[in-house]
């Protein structure tokens, strides 16, 4: 801030890094001492006289930049002297930094209110002390003022005083023409209340560390729950029911068709159970050949088999100890293997393929299958007191068509994935969205998910439109519900109209089930009434009926 100007006094104000120097009126008329006052100061001069102009320049260098300098000349004139004197010290007793002046011999000749203030040492209590006697009481541990008149030079140290505080404190030499230090000014700043603003700081810095990873973790959120689209009751049901047992340590057998999302119900269990901080040991008991499939959920010996691992090799239920094991499709495993699982769900013990000595093991078996296990127990090939076992809460996902409530929610949040993933920014057309709520999903959430990916990335415009959907799903030969029937021939009666559109979608159905039992709960059918039906239209299919 430019000084105020002060009559008769010189003020000036030079910013040595910009080179700009501002002065009032009365330091105008020595203009032509400017530079030579600028190079005293350069060569370390803050006080000094102009004998031929009857001036006397004194130089203060701001604490809070070092490249600002004010300059006073004054005239050579005792009273203008005592004048300028008054207002100094009133500008120093108005100062918010505390400042101490000694002299050459360290005795404290001044100090200002804000001292007192932040030090707690009364004006008294230091007029006319020796900063040294001041260091060896302990009244403050260390002096700016003796290192800077012993080293000659200006110095800013911390300093600790008695009353607990911590202050800053800056001291520079005055020196006469001669170059010898006659005063030391000291600028104090209380670090007591800077200590606490950097530990404030330091606080809001973790919190906001702690914001910022609790935002990145919400942008990667991976938890089920939040992963899980659920607008139909149906499947309202299906999570509340889910994190219902998640809190019961017993096991759960998911249903369902294919691709209806079973494996997320799973992660949503797991989650939320005691066990969620063991392992989740997931195992496709369809996807493991029958003769690897014993050794890998059971381990085995040394030397069991040829090809073993000399040190033997624990089993999948062994390594789940203490968390969730999960067997889906549950309904592919052998007889033989069968009896073993019913073994552990018993005894919580297995047994190692050669081995004899059983090992305890504390897993949850949750278990998911698309197959009807009441048929197989009637047929033979699945044991009926597993069932029970593995039953004792079940959880039935059903199919996409029957929760069309959570086909567009679906198609959004996929789309959302696919656009931030592939940094697009496309939607479907009214038209679209209505082809995929009439469709009914065979291959249910997969399928639909599967369809959205393909045409979302296939198509040209950012608007899929319908015939973007049907360009990539005549490739697939994916029959995506056909047009609305219109009555092409007004002169046959209704009920050859009738008969000719469930023949139609009759053949559209039996085409996309593997049996005769699913194209008939498609169709909300007996089974026994859709076999007339294929016999009435011709339409070959009989033989898949089981």
């Amino acid at each position: 801030m430019f000084v105020e100007q002060v009559k008769l006094i010189g003020v000036v104000e030079w910013d040595k890094e910009k080179e700009r120097t501002r002065c009032n009126q009365t330091a105008e008329e020595y203009s032509d001492l400017l530079d030579e006052i600028k190079n005293h100061i350069n060569q370390g001069y803050y006080y000094f006289c102009f004998i031929n102009a009857s001036i006397e320049v004194n130089v203060i260098i701001s604490q809070e930049n070092p490249n600002h300098y004010t300059i006073f000349i004054l005239p050579i004139d005792n009273s203008l002297k005592e004048e300028f004197a008054e207002e100094l010290e009133e500008v120093i007793n108005s100062s918010f930094d505390g400042i101490v002046i000694a002299d050459a011999e360290g005795i404290i000749l001044y100090q200002n209110p804000a001292y007192e203030r932040i030090t707690g040492l009364s004006t008294e209590f230091c007029i006319g002390k020796s900063l040294q006697e001041l260091v060896d009481i302990g009244v403050i541990d260390i002096s700016a003022s003796l290192k800077a008149i012993k080293e000659k030079r200006s110095v800013t140290i911390s300093q600790k005083i008695e009353t607990g505080r911590n202050v800053l404190v800056t001291a520079v030499p005055i020196t006469n023409k001669q170059g010898e230090i006659t005063k030391i000014v000291n600028n104090v700043r209380d670090l007591t209340q800077l200590s606490k603003l950097e530990v404030e700081i330091h606080e809001l810095e973790i919190e906001n560390k702690k914001i910022s990873e609790e935002l990145q973790q919400l942008k990667q959120n991976k938890d089920p729950k939040y992963s899980i689209i659920a607008h139909s009751s149906q499947m309202k049901e299906v999570l509340d029911r889910a994190l219902r047992i998640a809190q019961i340590d017993s096991g759960v057998l998911i249903q369902g068709p294919s691709g209806v999302g079973k494996e997320k119900i799973l992660d949503l269990i797991h989650r939320y159970s005691i066990r969620k901080d063991g392992p989740l040991i997931k195992i496709n008991c369809g996807a493991i050949p029958e003769s690897l499939l014993e050794s890998e959920l059971f381990g085995y010996e040394s030397g069991s088999f040829t090809g073993a691992v000399k040190s033997g090799k624990a089993g999948l239920f062994e390594v789940a100890d203490k968390g969730t094991i999960f067997l889906d499709e549950i309904g592919e495993m052998p007889l033989q293997l069968q009896v073993k699982l019913l073994r552990i769900l018993q005894e919580r013990e297995v047994v190692r393929i050669g081995g004899k000595k059983p090992i305890q093991v504390d897993v949850r078996v949750v278990a998911a299958t698309n197959k009807n296990l009441l048929e197989m127990i009637e047929n033979g090939t699945f044991r009926e007191d597993l069932y029970y076992r593995l039953n004792i809460v079940p959880i039935e996902i059903p199919p996409l068509e029957q929760r069309k409530d959570d086909i567009i929610p679906l198609i959004y949040h996929f789309i959302h994935g696919l656009n931030v993933k592939y940094g697009l920014n496309k939607s479907f057309s009214r038209e679209v969205l209505d082809r995929f709520v009439n469709y009914n999903w065979p291959g249910n959430v997969r399928e639909l998910q599967n369809i959205v990916e393909r045409v979302v990335l296939m198509s040209r415009s950012s608007v899929v439109t319908i015939e973007d959907l049907h360009k990539e799903l005549n490739m697939s030969n994916i029959p995506l519900v056909s047009d609305t029937k219109e009555v092409s021939n007004v002169q046959t009666s209704l009920k050859e109209q009738v008969e000719s559109f469930e023949e139609e979608l009759i053949r559209d159905v039996i085409k996309n089930y593997p049996s005769i039992r699913k194209a008939a709960v498609a169709l909300k059918i007996d089974q026994s009434t859709l076999v007339r039906k294929l016999q009435k239209y011709n339409i070959e299919g009989t033989e898949k009926a089981k």
